[in-house]
């Protein structure tokens, strides 16, 4: 956070602090991507204002005992590249000249310490000109207008933030939490998607690797600092749309170090909000065995090996998490254990050249016991099958280099690895049966798990960058790359012909079941998915960036990424191919007064998103679906379907044939249009940025963003058929299911034998045939800023967003049914499935407030807080998509009105009126409150703190999510649905951690 004691200040009088910075840099280059280094630049004059050059200014590092030195130029400017983050003294010398210091700068990542300096003559006996020169450090970058915020650990430290980057996230402007319980926390970023964030640690990219959705889980007290970037993000970082988080870890240094501590979120002290209950009485949000507690401990130590040339930073984190929680048929335990470690290693091998290693193991395991249970009488019966262990995590390894070749070019470089592996066993076979009859959603089944899945990810990766400095020019230009491989598994629990997921229904009007409107039957769908070998998502890019100081107050930062990228199916072969995706990145700052303390600024940037790996496995995995139809058979007294000995419900005669949707065909000229073309997304913004009070600064800023193209996949099957039909090619594939990845608006190309005749058929759906409208998202938005240190005692980072996001697609991920599968959501599957489809998206929040903090109530009390007040996201009404009308009008494309199929998923009310999205009202306003309160004091030559934080303080419940399906099917067909606007999503319960720390 900018506001806090991050930089001690000189304190010049006014009038000469205005001269101290009335000059620019000659260097105004943004931070650009190194695995913990930055920049520190600044301008250098005399007593009188006038340049000052050949003046030395030397940065000694506190604790490491590194030291960097640089000389003004003519025009009084200096610049210096790839210095390590952490806390330095700064020294400005010059002949004739009184030496000028200052202590415990803090240089942070991807934020430039700008540093100015008067330095006054030798001899000159005006007391009061030598009592006032100094340094001064500027809180308006003249260099950068990336938009963002940069938070130290110690800063979260004195707040109420839980671990994690997407808790640090949304601290930011512009980004609001996911609409989606499955989206793993991760936030959505000026109207983006969750799944469109990159996630970076040391210069490694740790994102999530088979969704995107937020990034891999770290041993928090690793990480030093971390920067949120929100827009107008610099051509080194690629393959985001959304935002990208950027964080450093901590090191060693020549002081032995080692800290210990303990933290526990108590059962006894969470709160529990009520259990929610269908319109027929049906529990269905349980509480009322919901229990967590949680325990960890942290242990580390750092140091030198060799003093002022190799350090050494170590952490052990072991944690317990212990969770209690019942659905409507089986209570579980779960034990959660982490032993988490992390390793750093520093050689500064001379002043120009240094190594840096990380390793870093986040595996986690568990065991869940699961016994019978009936939520009516809330008591627990006997353990359902044997206790099943899991685990998820994995191990990361990275080498880094930082150097300069000359005194002008400089060079970073990172290799490493990220691996990441998810395993559930089962404990029971039983599979999972549920009643979906009326509008409810009832359990039939004592399933320990629906679904068997095992995952393993690999993802290798290397970047190199160059950084050449020049007289107006700073040069930034490099190359990465990465590499995933993909080892995937799932099929649905169960034995033999209890295999499957089970569904009870109500039949609608023409249903694929083959059951009469009206009539009840059983469903049983089975889905094997298998993504191996070869199976890979490779990315390669170049860029280049130019910082340019055309004037003396105007800089313009121009810079251009291209991408490229391969995803490919099981044997090697690709089926998404996207080379030379051009993003240019443009920025213009202007100094308005001369002296640094304001500035404005205008930017654009191009940004694509990568084919996510989640469609190697979901598109370029071999997925076999099939669906099979029963009349029922034997009820029990409350007319659901007895549970046989297998896990499977009674169940009569098939009411028709097998229906095979998919084969598992991975032909790549099957799966994915060859005229592909990569998702992206345009940003501009227009801003303007003022220091305020000389110790905080205050900004507006407006940003439009809108998605030049996206990509998804559609059932092309009902516009496939009739073009088929009119070539005279018989299909003999055997499926009645084409889904396709491709843009939506334009051409499909398609390439395969469909007739089996041994000859490649060539088929082309124009627009005309799709007839599908490109994926549109727009995204504007106001933004005020003010942050800074209001005291010495009162630090504060706060804002106030206006936006609009609006379009027809949320993009990678779905809020509307929780679907966390990027790139293969049920947008788009059918054209009219899109009917009315545009409107204020799920991420819509038109006011956002927020205000965190710290405030010292002493020097041994620290109160913290977060709190932020949000409008809720738009509502909409699902239902069936009535026939003959708009897609479904006879002599459309669509005609075959498929969306039908999947139920309450279109827009339209319950009197088949159309109902476009986002016009069903607004959810509530949401108000979270988080306070702590820390004491600290010092304890046998060491530090020791205890920090109390309740999270939501107000213990809201306030709804994020609710049951939009306006609509079920009953006895007399298409009906009101009595759970429409049931809370399906809140905020989380109040909790309490209490953390005791002690450090020396």
């Amino acid at each position: 956070m900018s506001g806090s004691n991050a930089f001690k200040r000189f304190t010049p009088r006014k009038t000469l602090a205005a001269i101290a910075v009335g000059s620019v840099l000659m260097m105004s280059a943004p931070a650009a991507m190194a695995a913990d280094t930055s920049i520190v630049k600044g301008h250098i004059v005399n007593s009188d204002g006038a340049k000052v050059s050949n003046a030395t200014i030397t940065l000694k590092h506190k604790t490491k005992g590194l030291v960097y030195t640089v000389e003004t130029n003519a025009k009084g400017d200096y610049f210096l590249r790839n210095v390590p983050v952490g806390e330095y003294d700064v020294s400005i010398t010059k002949d004739g000249f009184v030496k000028t210091q200052e202590s415990g700068v803090r240089v942070r990542i991807g934020q430039p310490v700008i540093l100015d300096g008067q330095i006054t003559a030798v001899g000159l006996d005006n007391v009061e000109r030598i009592a006032v020169t100094g340094s001064m450090i500027r809180r308006v970058d003249m260099g950068s207008s990336t938009s963002g915020v940069t938070f130290s650990q110690d800063e979260l430290n004195t707040m109420p933030v839980d671990s994690g980057f997407e808790n640090i996230a949304l601290l930011a402007p512009g980004t609001s939490a996911p609409g989606g319980d499955s989206f793993n926390g991760a936030s959505s970023f000026g109207g983006a998607s969750s799944a469109e964030n990159a996630y970076y640690l040391n210069g490694l990219n740790i994102t999530n690797i088979r969704t995107g959705l937020g990034s891999l889980s770290l041993p928090w007290e690793a990480i030093a600092q971390t920067q949120v970037k929100t827009g107008a993000i610099t051509p080194e970082f690629g393959s985001a749309i959304g935002g990208v988080i950027n964080a450093v870890s901590k090191s060693g240094d020549n002081e032995f170090h080692f800290g210990v501590e303990g933290r526990w979120d108590p059962a006894s002290l969470r709160s529990s909000h009520d259990s929610i209950y269908q319109a027929d009485g049906t529990i269905d949000t349980n509480t009322q065995q919901t229990t967590e507690d949680f325990k960890q401990a942290r242990i580390w130590a750092s140091g030198a090996i060799i003093e002022d040339k190799l350090f050494y930073y170590g952490l052990y984190e072991p944690s317990q998490n212990d969770f209690e929680w019942a659905s409507q048929t089986v209570y579980k335990e779960k034990d959660r254990e982490s032993n988490r470690w992390f390793v750093k290693l520093d050689w500064y091998m001379t002043e120009d050249h240094s190594f840096g290693f990380m390793a870093m193991n986040n595996k986690r395991t568990w065991t869940t016991t699961t016994y019978a249970y009936d939520w009516e009488t809330n008591q627990i019966g006997e353990q359902q099958g044997v206790e099943a262990p899991g685990e998820d995590g994995g191990k990361l390894y990275s080498l880094n280099y930082n150097g300069y070749l000359t005194d002008d070019f400089s060079v970073s470089a990172v290799v490493g690895r990220v691996e990441e592996n998810v395993e559930n066993r089962v404990a029971s076979s039983n599979p999972g049966v549920w009643d979906e009859r009326n509008g409810s959603f009832v359990t039939l089944s004592q399933h320990t798990n629906s679904t068997v899945v095992e995952q393993h990810y690999v993802r290798d990766q290397a970047r190199i960058d160059f950084n050449w400095d020049l007289e107006d020019h700073a040069i930034s230009f490099g190359v990465d790359y990465s590499s995933v491989s993909v080892d995937y598994s799932e099929d649905q629990n169960g034995i033999g012909e209890a295999q499957g997921w089970w569904t009870i229904a109500t039949a609608g009007a023409n249903d694929i079941s083959g059951a009469a409107e009206g009539e009840d039957y059983i469903e049983r769908r089975r889905r094997s998915t298998f993504a191996n070998n070869d199976s890979e998502v490779s990315s390669f890019a170049y860029y280049i960036n130019d910082s340019w100081q055309a004037t003396d107050n105007l800089v313009i930062n121009a810079g251009v990424r291209v991408n490229s990228y391969k995803n490919t199916v099981s044997d090697g072969r690709a089926y998404v191919d996207l080379d030379n995706q051009i993003a240019p990145r443009l920025q213009a700052i202007y100094d308005l007064h001369g002296d640094g303390t304001s500035k404005i600024f205008a930017t654009y940037g191009r940004y694509f998103q990568p084919v996510s790996v989640n469609m190697n496995i979901k598109q370029g995995g071999s997925q076999r679906e099939v669906f099979d139809y029963y009349e029922l058979d034997q009820l029990d007294s409350d007319g659901h379907p007895i549970i046989t000995a297998d896990g499977s419900p009674s169940r009569g005669v098939n009411i028709r044939d097998t229906r095979v949707r998919q084969q598992g065909i991975t032909e790549p000229g099957l799966i994915a249009s060859s005229s592909l073309d990569s998702m992206f997304s345009d940003e501009f913004t227009l801003g303007y940025q003022q220091e305020v009070f000389e110790t905080m600064s205050a900004g507006v800023r407006v940003i439009w963003r809108d998605l030049g193209r996206g990509i998804e996949d559609t059932d092309v099957g009902p516009i496939l058929s009739k073009k088929l039909a009119e070539l005279g090619i018989e299909d003999n594939v055997g499926q009645g299911s084409y889904y396709v990845l491709h843009n939506p608006g334009d051409a499909v190309n398609l390439s395969y034998d469909f007739d089996g005749d041994g000859q490649v058929d060539n088929i082309t759906l124009s627009p005309e045939e799709m007839a599908l409208d490109s994926m549109q998202r727009h995204y504007l938005a106001l933004e005020l800023t003010l942050d800074g240190s209001i005291t010495d005692d009162f630090r504060i980072n706060s804002s106030y967003t206006l936006s609009n996001n609006w379009g027809n697609t949320e993009g990678l991920v779905k809020t509307d049914n929780d679907q966390a599968d990027p790139g293969w959501t049920t947008s788009y599957d059918y054209g009219d499935l899109m009917d009315h489809a545009y409107g204020d998206l799920p991420n819509d929040h038109t006011h956002v407030f927020k205000f965190n903090g710290s405030y010292d109530i002493t020097e041994e009390f620290i109160l913290g807080f977060v709190t932020s007040i949000s409008s809720g996201r738009p509502q909409n009404k699902f239902s069936v998509h009535p026939e003959g009308v708009d897609s479904c009008a006879p002599g459309n494309p669509w005609d075959a009105c498929i969306s039908r199929y999947y139920g309450h998923a279109s827009h339209y009310d319950e009197d088949g009126n159309p109902s476009s999205r986002g016009t069903a009202g607004t959810l509530p306003w949401v108000a979270k409150i988080d306070l702590s309160l820390m004491y600290r004091t010092e304890l046998f030559d060491g530090d020791f703190s205890v920090k109390g934080t309740v999270y939501n303080v107000l213990n809201s419940d306030t709804a994020t999510n609710i049951n939009e399906e306006r609509t079920a099917y009953g006895e007399d067909g298409l009906m009101l649905n009595p759970n429409y606007g049931m809370t399906t999503g809140r905020q989380e319960e109040r909790y309490f951690s209490l953390v005791a720390r002690y450090q020396f």
